[in-house]
């Protein structure tokens, strides 16, 4: 096959076109194209990089498609890099946002275009799994001599198109292997991937329901069922490839509502039985009947991140209300918080991953504010790109700009809320223009000189301590003594009491199998020191509910490894007999070091990797290792 292909690719550089016939359409077609455009079939390919702001915004500009594909794309390659395959998803333009290099790689060729950044469209390199995966809009298989370039014959690809939550092609998810290795299992697992990160975009849709419908007599949770994303007044918001194609080819093209498609009334989907997710039937206007769940609600989509547990909000009563939020002292705060949040601004205050989003959302779905709710961390925004992002830029204000212009994130906000997280890490630069926006409630897109009023509810949120930032000259004071007006402290996870209370809500809302923690599991999270708070419990509960066999029930055998010493720190009757003593905050302390030094040595001393796995920044994890170097010089 090897030969012939390359008998083939010998002809075609003779100008013998018509034996492009030959090939797979998608890969003919491309050929054509690449003749078309002038392409040379041979030469080395000197693969182009974009520049590092670009690529910054690349990446802030597809920030949800990377947050909620770094897991599935993660568990790919776990599953396929053993067999020399590299992993690999860019936007729909061929741009390289995400890499993951098999270690077994040997190619210069592939390691020189498994970058970030690096260009990988049909202009630049010729035809691409990539490249045809896009124009086709399904899988593609592209392996040696099929690729036009005589430099990538030694390429080895695969591809499909990923969708977002309307069923627009919004990237590519590709696999290369230096060996043709034609795996069936390898190439359904790619498919996989990407149907399970369209999922993840639907499921992370605010203000929607997702229901899930079973189109045969299959069991819920399989990718093959339909998902549609139904706004509360009864807009088909976005949908799955299987719904797409189940009920028309053009659904996702069009204005559809739910009783355009369904003759059952849609007051099934808000019942509170649904909300509870029982199953339910769902008919079609031909007569056929579906069964059907809710997997998602609007009040339930801001919390699939962070796992802490909010009350219902009764948005009907004329006061302020708050259910229980498990903390008395932080039920006080959020009713007082609701009650001047259109007076004056709110700052958050806790460490990362207590819920502090979660909670600003909280405050801003129980306002009376109509519009919406725009987040923006100020940690995660490239800082050159920072203030064109918060306050918007007229059209061909600056190279590269949108020939639209933008609006700017501040003027989003207008009437609604504006939550800004990390605002300790904003640059001073912008400090003084946030400050001037937040006294004349007006703002400038840059190449603009005319000034927009708005109007918004402020919403802050830091893990750092301002006072000292205002010291260390990191923090203007002006902006502090503007963004004081009523602080909400979070409580880090180890110093709640209602641990088991949120894992049994962690577990009821995004596991599949689990449902209940075993007595062991139950004393270890009551009694470990979570550094990451919530969102480290929810990744232990995760990662029970991913490998856990039969048993709806989470045994200790079921978490993560590196938790498994704690537990037996954690068990001995010093502990038991006087859980509030000395010794046991000793116990815990020696646990929890214990933690941080066998995943560091783990993941070979790299900080982003073992930061990340212990559910904690990378800054945090420098203070703790350096309070420990520390503590052991005095001892």
């Amino acid at each position: 096959m090897n030969s012939e292909l390359s008998t083939i690719h010998q002809r075609f550089y003779d100008g013998e076109v018509q034996v492009a016939n030959k090939l797979p359409g998608t890969i003919r077609d491309s050929w054509l194209r690449c003749m078309d455009k002038t392409i040379p079939m041979s030469g080395n390919i000197e693969y182009r990089h974009v520049k590092p702001d670009t690529l910054d915004q690349l990446k802030y500009q597809h920030e949800s498609l990377l947050r909620v594909s770094n897991r599935h794309i993660e568990q790919l390659y776990r599953a396929v890099a053993g067999a020399g395959w590299s992993v690999l998803l860019t936007d729909q333009q061929c741009h390289a946002l995400q890499v993951r290099r098999s270690e077994r790689l040997t190619n210069s060729g592939i390691k020189s275009a498994f970058i970030d950044g690096v260009v990988l469209n049909e202009e630049a390199v010729g035809t691409t799994a990539m490249s045809c995966a896009l124009s086709s809009k399904k899988f593609s298989r592209v392996f040696g001599a099929e690729h036009f370039k005589n430099q990538h014959h030694s390429f080895n690809c695969a591809a499909v198109p990923v969708f977002d939550h309307s069923g627009q092609v919004c990237g590519s998810l590709d696999i290369t292997n230096e060996h043709p290795i034609n795996d069936m299992a390898v190439f359904y697992m790619l498919e996989t991937c990407a149907k399970n990160i369209q999922k993840s975009l639907i499921l992370n849709l605010q203000d929607t329901f997702v229901v899930e419908v079973i189109p045969s007599s299959g069991q819920f949770g399989d990718i093959t069922n339909l998902l549609l994303a139904i706004t509360p007044d009864g807009k088909v918001s976005g949908c799955n490839e299987a719904a797409s194609n189940f009920i028309t080819d053009q659904f996702r093209y069009c204005e559809t509502y739910f009783d355009a498609v369904f003759s059952t009334d849609f007051a099934i989907i808000t019942s509170n039985r649904a909300a509870a997710g029982e199953p339910f039937y769902l008919q079609l206007h031909s007569g056929v009947t579906l069964a059907t769940r809710v997997i998602n609600t609007p009040q339930s989509g801001p919390q699939i991140d962070t796992g802490i547990h909010l009350p219902p909000i009764n948005n009907h009563s004329s006061t302020h209300t708050t259910g229980d939020f498990g903390d008395d002292q932080l039920n006080q705060s959020i009713k007082r918080a609701l009650r001047v949040i259109n007076r004056l601004p709110v700052m958050l205050h806790g460490e990362s991953g207590v819920g502090k989003e979660v909670t600003a959302r909280y405050l801003h779905d129980a306002s009376k504010c109509s519009g919406k709710f725009i987040s923006i961390n100020c940690a995660s925004i490239p800082e050159n790109l920072i203030e064109s992002e918060l306050f918007g830029y007229q059209a061909g204000a600056f190279t590269g700009a949108d020939k639209k212009g933008f609006k700017g994130r501040i003027a989003e906000s207008d009437k609604g809320t504006l939550f800004l997280d990390e605002i300790g890490d904003m640059p001073l630069t912008l400090q003084s223009r946030l400050l001037r926006v937040l006294e004349t409630r007006e703002v400038s897109p840059l190449g603009s000189a005319r000034e927009q009023k708005i109007d918004f509810q402020l919403i802050c949120a830091t893990n750092v301590n301002l006072e000292q930032a205002i010291e260390d000259g990191r923090f203007r004071q002006d902006l502090y003594f503007r963004l004081k007006g009523i602080s909400v402290f979070i409580k880090p996870l180890r110093d709640r009491a209602d641990k088991l209370a949120i894992a049994n809500t962690i577990l009821a809302r995004d596991c599949e199998t689990k449902q209940a923690l075993s007595d062991e599991v139950a004393q270890f999270i009551n009694g470990y020191t979570w550094p990451g708070n919530i969102r480290e419990l929810r990744n232990v509960l995760l990662y029970a509910d991913a490998i856990g066999e039969g048993s709806s029930i989470v045994h200790l055998d079921e978490i993560p490894e590196e938790y498994h010493q704690c537990q037996s720190d954690l068990s001995d009757p010093l502990w038991q007999d006087n859980a509030e003593s000395e010794q046991s905050g000793r116990l815990l302390a020696q646990a929890n070091k214990r933690l941080i030094t066998q995943v560091v040595e783990d993941c070979n001393g790299n900080m982003s990797k073992a930061a990340k796995r212990l559910g904690i920044s990378r800054a945090t994890l420098y203070r703790k290792l350096a309070k420990e170097r520390d503590s052991s010089v005095l001892n």
